[in-house]
């Protein structure tokens, strides 16, 4: 059966993408689509640096996508996941919440992103502990670096493994925000304004001060953001204060010198409802909500990150030097109310503290071979408690202790371009790193059992070797084809949880490799007026990993838990269209086929139950199919731009973006018996934006209105299923329409 699907979804894919590679160029970099819509017939070009390198993001042969930051502030797309929302074989974004007790990474952003089907691997339920994901996200080339949401220049997105430049992480791709440097020869600023509905208010400013002309100058940037929840005003609450400073010294042409510092604290509040699919009656019902009230948890979280960027020019080659230090803090309360107990989970998170240091040396513009060489140190040290407990009675049910855990890792890398002949290009790259994670942690368990990992036995060493081989060739000027082969790798880690007796184990996370194959073609046709980039791609993942299943999943209330795996392979096509119908008319389209499977659920035994028999991966997940990820994503963007009498300018744009079914999470077979699919089957879903953007003329006056989700279509996003022989079914929802209105100023 699953040959046919996958056949018939290869067929469907062929058709809608009969040409593959991929990159999109999204209206320029910093400047909204308003300003770029009106005064040419032809496409811009956009300037990508995500090789480490300046390059034309028609010219680099590998799949990205950019999008403008002036243009996400048009459209109100503030968050991460916002700004993805439209990438092709993209899903997901920046986990906003202050905790979890499946330890999903609030620190690290890339644990929310999937690319392509490649989820991040999930971490032991009852650990406050993040594990490395699958996709790397970076900011101002720090990372996991903070102040994505301000201030922006561009958000470049690529995707496929990036192990050999990047490294850790880059598994599945790399999502890079470029906020702005100081303009040495500028004294200037904007500030913007946001209002909207759910309490909404926005406040953006910055200052750019040249000290010295062309030698020192400085940029100061502050963002605040609040407003209320979409389904509980003061459960979904959330509030973020940013702050940013950047200095620049360019004493002469060879060397440059940033220094900079920024600060980001949020508090949030979550619970206030939950959303089940159920009719006021108790009848079950799919795709009907009911709303409970439950309380409302607080939390906040609170980032402090400090960093350097040098270039110094020696000739033939740049060395570039970053070294950046990022702290992050947190404290969180979890509350669950039921007739029987009341439970309270305190997360705290003193210290969580990130060092990196990134040398690299490059050839510079013009050197027949383009090269680079780097190495990379990084250090995490993190400790942390959870403690749930329940209540009047005070019954603790376990505590779980991180004292420190500590994760190093290490990096040599080195990649090369040569060409061939004037239109044929090989590059070849290769990377090795050595990662160790130390863990010393005490568990308690629900039985009271204690499990401490200390010394050798929380030690856990990973040495990996990633590599990149690509072939480009020139068709014409504007007309290129590309193919390579590349890997990614994903460090491993150790903690502690409960096990299926009970009693707490160890749970490991193996290091895992993914190999992908890619094809792609990257064209302007009409003279620079239409676009065509596709890609082509087909994965070899070693295996997805989870420590956050519960294993006894007949009984939600006492979780236990395990390491599953399985091996995972996923292909499929990408496509993205831009034309510039006329002066004054933009047209974009793009479409992405998916198709991520697991290939041998009954390959890893998990453990043997009480009668001796083993049980493996498929016990709970009974489907083929990942979870969350879309076969079948389309987006449609229209933009007409009306020049006004005096010359201001008026560009009115509108966007529809449309999924296939899909499911929303796992299900296990005993569920799939009591008719459970229906209630974690995503349904297809569509979503249509609008704005209208006033720009005067120079440019420095603009009003947006804008209007998110304009049909107010609140399709489930994820439907959870808890239980085997009663069904209970949760859901989260799309968010509802918002709008509101923008007005900046720049001098």
């Amino acid at each position: 059966m699953r040959f046919r699907s996958v056949r018939r979804l290869g067929l469907v894919c062929a058709i809608a993408t009969p040409l593959s590679a991929f990159a999109q160029s999204a209206p320029g970099a910093g400047s909204s689509a308003a300003a770029q819509a009106g005064g040419s017939d032809t496409l811009e070009e956009i300037v990508v640096t995500s090789e480490r390198r300046l390059s034309d993001v028609q010219k680099t042969a590998t799949s990205i996508s950019v999008r403008g930051g002036a243009d996400m502030q048009s459209q109100g797309r503030f968050s991460l996941a916002q700004i993805l929302e439209d990438v092709p074989g993209v899903v997901g974004g920046a986990a906003t919440g202050t905790g979890s007790s499946a330890g999903s990474g609030n620190d690290t952003a890339g644990s929310g992103v999937t690319i392509r089907g490649i989820q991040s691997n999930a971490p032991a339920g009852g650990s406050v502990t993040s594990v490395a994901p699958a996709t790397a996200v970076y900011v101002d080339g720090v990372y996991e670096g903070i102040g994505s949401d301000y201030d922006i220049d561009r958000v470049e997105v690529l995707r496929g493994p990036q192990g050999t430049l990047y490294g850790r992480s880059a598994t599945a791709g790399l999502v890079a925000t470029h906020t702005f440097d100081p303009d040495l020869g500028h004294l200037g600023g904007n500030a913007a304004v946001e209002f909207g509905n759910y309490a909404l208010q926005h406040y953006t400013a910055v200052a750019n001060v040249p000290l010295v002309d062309d030698v020192l100058g400085i940029r100061v940037a502050g963002n605040r953001y609040e407003r209320n929840g979409y389904d509980s005003a003061p459960g979904g609450e959330l509030a973020t204060t940013d702050g940013r400073v950047k200095v620049l010294f360019k004493p002469n042409d060879q060397l440059s010198v940033l220094l900079a510092a920024a600060l980001q604290n949020n508090q949030t509040h979550t619970g206030g409802v939950t959303i089940n699919q159920e009719l006021p009656n108790g009848q079950s019902a799919p795709n009907v909500y009911q709303y409970t009230p439950t309380p409302v948890s607080p939390g906040h979280n609170d980032f402090r990150q400090y960093w350097a960027l040098i270039n110094w020019d020696l000739g033939p080659a740049t060395l570039t030097y970053q070294p950046a230090y990022r702290t992050w803090t947190s404290q969180s309360i979890q509350e669950a109310r039921s007739t029987f107990l009341n439970f309270n989970q305190t997360i705290n998170t003193p210290k969580d503290n990130f060092l990196t240091n990134e040398l690299r040396l490059a050839s510079n513009p013009g050197s027949k071979l383009v090269w680079q060489v780097g190495t990379l140190f990084y250090r995490n040290d993190l400790s942390n408690s959870d403690l749930v407990a329940a209540y009047p009675i005070g019954l603790v049910l376990f505590n779980s202790v991180t004292h420190q855990k500590e994760a190093t890792a290490f990096g040599l890398f080195g990649e090369a371009t040569y060409p061939l002949t004037d239109a044929w290009r090989v590059t070849e790259g290769v990377r090795y790193d050595n990662t160790r994670v130390g863990v010393n942690q005490d568990y308690t368990s629900i039985t009271g059992v204690t499990q401490s990992l200390a010394g050798d036995a929380g030690i856990r060493r990973f040495n990996n070797i990633t590599y990149r081989v690509r072939l480009e060739h020139d068709i014409t000027a504007q007309n290129m084809v590309y193919g390579s082969v590349s890997t990614g790798v994903s460090p491993g880690d150790v903690t502690a949880a409960t096990g299926s007796t009970g009693n707490p184990i160890v749970l490991e996370l193996k290091a895992e490799t993914l190999t992908a194959y890619e094809f792609g073609s990257k064209n302007r046709f009409l003279n620079d007026s239409l676009q065509v980039n596709g890609a082509i791609y087909y994965y070899d993942y070693g295996s997805y990993q989870t420590a956050g299943v519960n294993i006894t999943p007949q009984n939600p209330a006492d979780p236990t838990f395990a390491t599953i795996a399985s091996p995972v392979q996923s292909y499929g096509t990408e496509l993205e269209v831009l034309y510039k119908v006329t002066t004054y008319d933009r047209v974009g389209i793009s479409l992405a086929c998916t198709n991520a499977y697991y290939t041998d659920k009954n390959g890893t035994v998990i453990y043997t139950d009480s009668s001796g028999v083993p049980i493996t991966f498929s016990r709970f997940y009974a489907r083929d199919k990942i979870p969350g990820v879309a076969p079948f994503t389309s987006n449609v963007s229209y933009d007409h731009s009306v020049p006004l009498p005096g010359g201001s300018m008026l560009t009115l744009h509108g966007d529809a973006r449309w999924h296939s079914p899909y499911d929303g999470s796992a299900v296990t077979p005993p569920q799939l018996a009591i008719g459970a699919y229906p209630y974690m089957r995503v349904t297809s879903g569509w979503v249509g934006d609008l704005n209208a953007t006033w720009l005067s003329v120079g440019g420095n006056y603009s009003v947006t209105g804008y209007v998110r989700n304009v049909a107010d279509n609140r399709y489930k996003i994820a439907g959870l299923v808890n239980g085997e022989t009663t069904l209970s079914a949760g859901a989260s929802l799309y968010d509802p329409r918002t709008y509101g209105a923008v007005l900046s100023v720049h001098f």
